[in-house]
């Protein structure tokens, strides 16, 4: 409010345009004083009212923790549990599966990636890793075409399916 001024030929008069700056002060500054008043109204009752819901939705959070982790899916993570209704949570999912056939479909497509899976671990790590890297070394295959030739059969790594789904926007599952 102070920035607002007028001339005294604006207003007319210079003696109005000097009253109206004066105003506009007095102005400023009360409505400073109110909202000082309020942030100390506000200060001295804690917020209470928002901090009571905080604590209900954390309470709240919690118990839904702790009643999945009875009777929940034990692979969702805590931040899933919170978000659920109860409902969601008070119904496991053994009690009501899906048996669509996108349900099977994605089911068979995760066993496949865990066959997969288990097959590049069992030519890279361990023994198994020992005696390819023995073997690449005997015949002369360099690194770079073994990798080629994991992924060639294996498809990507899981760390490599995980960065492209970062990329992606996702991180699901």
């Amino acid at each position: 409010m102070s920035e607002l001024s007028m001339t005294g030929m604006e207003a007319g008069h210079h003696g109005l345009s000097v009253d109206f700056e004066d105003f506009c002060e007095r102005w400023e500054w009360g409505v400073r004083a109110l909202v000082q008043d309020a942030n100390a109204i506000a200060a001295k009752l804690g917020l209470a009212a928002g901090i009571v819901w905080e604590e209900d939705q954390y309470v709240q959070g919690t118990m839904k923790i702790a009643v999945n982790a009875g009777v929940g899916n034990p692979h969702a993570s805590e931040d899933e549990i919170v978000k659920q209704g109860w409902g969601d949570v008070l119904t496991p999912d053994y009690l009501s599966p899906d048996y669509s056939r996108e349900s099977f479909e994605r089911a068979s497509d995760e066993a496949g990636q865990t066959w997969k899976d288990t097959g590049r671990a069992l030519v890279t790590e361990g023994n198994g890793g020992r005696q390819a890297e023995q073997l690449n070394e005997l015949f002369g295959v360099d690194q770079q075409a073994f990798d080629r030739s994991v992924d060639d059969m294996f498809g990507p790594s899981p760390e490599e399916r995980a960065r492209q789904q970062e990329q992606q926007g996702g991180g699901g599952n």
